[in-house]
């Protein structure tokens, strides 16, 4: 009998060990499955075809600098966009020419976004076999005083047509779901400029195949402007008839022109205005956009004042709060 008994309270015990080691395993898997996954991708043909497939649902950037690493207000953009946009996956297109570092801390606050992805990309591999090929491979705009702005201008069009989706650039402030599809912005109340810095194309609409063609037809390396705005006013206007300071002038129905406020609230010789204390007016005003964009090209030198009055600091507290809550570790604000 005592040797039964012990051999009836071992095996209790042993029933309670594989119990309690069971339910360790289900919550220690649980607790991974709630976390959230953060994807770096080498893009390559076949994970194009594979794990990158055309996606109208998608938000994608483009880091066009060869910077390993998003600055402040790049890594806002990206959070405010994947807050705002739970259900819609959210690229980060870059072509880092070095070894993106796993630590830092862009990453660490985009890792929290279970919809964000990076994907990492060769040019000339991503420009192989596209129409745009010809144009990259001869090389004739590393030579332009405008490199940067006409790659960028080039690529974001190539990744459309490849994929179709929502572009944005990476001096947005997200402040509302985009659930607005194949559109343009207008810029300015008067309507005299189409932006491309924010525009969504399905995958294979007819649109994005014109601006892509007209991008191949013709290079022109010493005008600025020429392969953005202007070539998208100039399709517009022969294929939809939109003419310059009529309201949204545009007889093509599958593409939308969204009035300035949209996205464009403070037109950009008003940019400083970001950079003021906020007002209740012109917070009321701003926040009637789904986005902001903060033009950079001008503002760049402008710092964040972290937790101020700032209409910059105030939108980016409420729409990028991991981003503003770890300010300091950046490089520079």
């Amino acid at each position: 009998m005592h040797f039964r008994r012990k051999t009836l309270v071992k095996a209790i015990w042993c029933s309670i060990g594989v119990l309690f080691l069971f339910g360790m395993h289900v919550y220690i898997n649980r607790f991974a499955w709630s976390q959230p996954t953060f994807q770096i991708i080498q893009w390559s043909e076949e994970t194009n075809k594979f794990m990158l497939k055309p996606n109208n649902r998608r938000i994608y950037f483009h880091e066009t600098s060869g910077r390993n690493h998003l600055t402040l207000r790049q890594t806002c953009a990206v959070e405010s966009a994947a807050k705002a946009n739970p259900d819609r996956p959210i690229q980060l297109i870059m072509q880092a020419e070095t070894a993106i570092d796993p630590h830092g801390i862009w990453l660490k606050i985009l890792s929290h976004y279970a919809n964000v992805a990076v994907i990492l990309i060769n040019e000339a591999d991503y420009f192989l076999h596209t129409p745009l090929e010809a144009w990259y491979t001869k090389g004739e705009w590393r030579n332009s005083p405008h490199k940067l702005e006409h790659f960028s201008d080039y690529i974001r069009m190539l990744s459309n047509l490849k994929g179709g989706g929502l572009y944005m650039d990476l001096d947005f402030v997200t402040i509302k779901q985009l659930d607005v599809d194949n559109f343009l912005a207008v810029e300015d109340a008067a309507v005299d400029h189409l932006s491309n810095g924010i525009f969504h194309f399905d995958y294979g609409h007819r649109l994005i195949k014109e601006i892509v063609k007209q991008l191949a037809a013709g290079y022109q390396p010493q005008e600025w402007n020429a392969h953005g705005p202007a070539l998208i006013y100039s399709i517009m206007s022969k294929i939809c008839k939109f003419k310059k300071g009529q309201p949204l002038s545009n007889e093509c129905p599958d593409v939308a022109l969204m009035p300035y406020n949209f996205v464009y609230p403070i037109h950009w010789p008003d940019w400083q205005v970001y950079f003021q204390s906020a007002t209740r007016n012109i917070m009321q005003w701003i926040n009637g956009s789904v986005a902001v964009h903060v033009w950079n090209k001008m503002s760049h030198s402008e710092p964040l004042l972290v937790h101020s009055n700032q209409v910059y600091s105030t939108l980016a507290s409420r729409h990028c709060p991991l981003t503003v809550a770890r300010a300091e570790e950046f490089p520079t604000l």
